[in-house]
């Protein structure tokens, strides 16, 4: 694994809300919402199941529906609601050591445990996808269930397994300075973090200053 830098994404009011969604795919927005997976991480974006559903709505997974119940569901099964929060958290960071892995080298140093973490969860996730008829032909859809609090993973492990079939390794990439997932989409696929504006600047402003002190003790 790449050494850790201090990696944030600075904002003077950390929320769902003001949450930046850099990853390009949206296995890696969930990935993603922690303030940064190198260094320190100084935002916990999903504290709660209430900011499980706030993400859903963010990125427009369930219907409304949907993500209404299950927030009646969670409040009137506070014990259930805390273990799945748990549960969803320990899920993003074995994505993150997945995908990290991916982006290293293409999964060559992904460890045993990972892999069989993420098959086991890519299982349950499509044992709930089924075909429907719609207006624009025969099409997968994941089964609604207001009650099972893991609902909202098994869109984004869909997402996981949509990006590794569909999607050229090569452009899974790792932030440099915070650490964060994300997908290249640049023609010549040489973007090196998930935001040029913030990740970029602070990178390079710390190898100005690291140049500049190495200078200063010649």
């Amino acid at each position: 694994m790449k050494c850790s830098i201090f990696g944030v994404h600075m904002s003077k009011e950390r929320s769902i809300a003001t949450l930046p969604l850099d990853g390009g795919a949206l296995c890696f927005h969930f990935i993603n919402t922690v303030n940064a997976w190198r260094g320190i991480n100084l935002h916990e974006y999903l504290s709660s199941y209430q900011e499980v559903i706030a993400w859903c709505r963010k990125v427009d997974i369930l219907d409304e529906a949907q993500r209404t119940a299950l927030l009646q569901y969670a409040a009137q099964h506070e014990t259930a609601a805390v273990a799945a929060l748990q549960k969803l958290k320990r899920t993003r960071e074995m994505l993150y050591h997945f995908f990290s892995a991916i982006a290293d080298d293409d999964g060559d140093t992904l460890s045993a445990a990972i892999l069989e973490k993420f098959n086991k969860a890519l299982t349950n996730a499509l044992s709930h996808l089924q075909m429907e008829t719609t207006p624009t032909g025969v099409k997968a859809v994941l089964q609604r269930d207001d009650t099972d609090l893991m609902a909202p993973l098994w869109t984004v492990m869909k997402s996981a397994y949509d990006v590794l079939t569909n999607e050229e390794h090569t452009r899974i990439k790792e932030c440099g300075t915070c650490g964060w997932i994300f997908l290249d989409n640049t023609k010549n696929n040489k973007k090196r973090w998930c935001s040029p504006l913030s990740c970029g600047t602070m990178d390079k402003s710390k190898r100005y200053y690291q140049k500049k002190k190495e200078k200063a003790e010649e």
